[in-house]
């Protein structure tokens, strides 16, 4: 087992994700959209401290040997074929994000809106450099991409056992609710899977993206080329 943790610096916030997540497809938003852009990335930038933690297990027959916590459905297991080890992750922008979402939510709701999407479109960011840094101890394996918990029939109830194998209320902060919904909410947990002759692509698709029933590329019958 390999497990650290580590803080993030996210120099660029990706306004064209945030963009989409706004709804806003192939339009140019207008100049004061960009002035709120602007506005908002900087009050993000000073208010996140993003974050991750990870561990690194072996897979015996799609399970981790001697752990409580099960590797549940079809969908987890398609993902995970022929791989040798599986990475639990977690990533955060930290509470300060949810309380600047929530002081904007009470003084206007444009900036809540494009506060909350920027921060969105950061996290998967952190992510991305989370991912990086966890592949230069693998570079002989394959991976696939990232899976959450709560997608398809990976059950989301598994969400509390997963935050405590990686102890990441202590490491990064993060905790679970009654409704399985993490805190902060600008949170991620997912599963990699390293190994050789994978059947799963490293790359999200659009029938895997998280954003596919809102995105107005898919709509338009295009991609986003992610």
């Amino acid at each position: 087992m390999v497990n650290n943790n580590r803080n993030v610096i996210i120099e660029d916030i990706n306004f064209d994700e945030a963009l989409r997540y706004m709804g806003y497809g192939n339009q140019i938003p207008d100049d004061t959209t960009k002035e709120l852009l602007l506005l908002c990335a900087k009050q993000l930038k000073e208010a996140m401290e993003p974050k991750f933690t990870y561990k690194v297990f072996d897979l015996v027959d799609g399970q981790i040997p001697n752990s409580e916590f099960k590797l549940e459905g079809k969908a987890i297991a398609n993902h995970l074929e022929n791989c040798e080890k599986v990475v639990f992750m977690c990533a955060t922008l930290s509470g300060n994000v949810d309380l600047l979402i929530r002081k904007k939510q009470i003084t206007g709701m444009t900036e809540a809106i494009i506060t909350d999407s920027l921060a969105s479109a950061v996290i998967e960011q952190v992510c991305d450099k989370a991912e990086e840094v966890i592949l230069k101890d693998f570079k002989d394996y394959e991976h696939t991409w990232r899976f959450g918990l709560g997608y398809d029939d990976f059950p989301l109830e598994g969400q509390k056992k997963f935050l405590e194998i990686l102890d990441a209320s202590k490491r990064v902060g993060v905790c679970v609710n009654s409704s399985m919904m993490l805190t902060p909410t600008k949170s991620v947990t997912c599963v990699i899977g390293l190994g050789h002759n994978l059947k799963v692509s490293s790359q999200k698709s659009c029938d895997t993206c998280n954003f596919r029933e809102k995105c107005q590329f898919r709509k338009e019958g295009k991609s986003c080329g992610r």
